[in-house]
């Protein structure tokens, strides 16, 4: 079976047709379809409906996607570890971040690896932590930084950071003055936050529904600089980590801490249990460890054998 016209495939289903494909994967439009079209005659099976406006599997076609996702990813291992026997640092490492934590922790990690392992291709694809795990599922990304809790069936963690959440409003707010406040201050305040992607906001429902409300939502954005703007013009009052309070220029802003109870969460690196570490993902790390002062697990770098679990104790 050949391996690029699974690829071809693969990218027609994730693009949802193949003009899309074409520009992704830099090849023509015919000669993409040729390569599904020979796959189709090889499998005997219809592998794709197609409709005016877009491309959808059939149900052998989702079958077929699901096993050339996991051929695909192997292939990709497998050139990595290649790559790694090699003396020089090569090859290509792809992180997933979230957009608050990648801005907050790993700036200077990218900047630093950038600089010292120019030889290794990095990509920082941004993903919300809703989507991280499927998206390390699928081979899209080999590591990433997510808010906890994750499947651990699945994937094996690295905590590097424990965080907690706090009110920011204006100096002339009611609560400004306050050294700490309850969520239920969110029963009688708009609340101004992030889009519903982001997994902060399930936590702010979560703690407001444990105290028997629903907030009142008064404006999103899936930009700090936009929520932060929101709060300043009045609109309503915002809850942020303290990491990103600590770590970013918002000093006309007043942080009040969320007690009874405080809200508490940790941040993690995280890849899947079955997958191969390469040279460039453990210079990663390193680096990572430097910057954000953790010691790296023997755990999480433990490789996985031929059809085996890393076990996470």
């Amino acid at each position: 079976m050949d391996i690029r016209a699974l690829r071809y495939f693969a990218e027609v289903v994730n693009c949802g047709g193949f003009s899309r494909a074409s520009a992704v994967l830099h090849v023509t439009q015919p000669a993409i379809s040729r390569a599904v079209r020979l796959l189709e005659e090889e499998l005997g099976v219809r592998l794709l409906i197609r409709d005016p406006k877009t491309v959808k599997p059939t149900r052998e076609g989702e079958v077929v996607y699901r096993h050339a996702a996991q051929m695909l990813r192997q292939v990709r291992q497998l050139t990595s570890e290649l790559t790694d026997m090699k003396s020089e640092l090569k090859g290509e490492l792809r992180v997933g971040l979230p957009p608050l934590v990648g801005s907050t922790f790993f700036s200077d990690v990218i900047a630093q690896f950038r600089r010292e392992y120019p030889g290794v291709d990095l990509h920082i694809a941004e993903f919300f932590s809703s989507h991280l795990e499927q998206a390390l599922d699928d081979g899209e990304i080999d590591i990433a930084a997510a808010m906890l809790p994750v499947d651990l069936e699945r994937f094996v963690v690295q905590r590097f950071a424990a965080d907690r959440l706090m009110f920011v409003v204006n100096p002339g707010h009611e609560i400004s003055s306050c050294t700490a406040m309850r969520i239920l201050a969110l029963k009688t305040h708009p609340l101004v936050t992030f889009t519903k992607d982001f997994k902060l906001c399930g936590l702010i429902e979560d703690a407001c529904r444990a105290q028997g409300f629903v907030p009142s939502t008064v404006g999103r954005s899936s930009h700090l600089d936009l929520v932060l703007a929101m709060v300043a013009s009045g609109m309503g009052i915002t809850v942020l980590p303290r990491s990103v309070i600590e770590r970013t220029n918002i000093r006309q802003f007043v942080a009040v801490p969320i007690v009874k109870p405080a809200i508490r969460f940790e941040l993690a690196l995280v890849r899947p249990r079955q997958s191969y570490i390469s040279q460039g993902c453990k210079a990663w790390l390193e680096l990572a460890a430097g910057a954000l002062g953790f010691q790296i697990s023997d755990s999480f770098i433990c490789q996985a054998g031929a059809g085996t679990l890393i076990p996470d104790r």
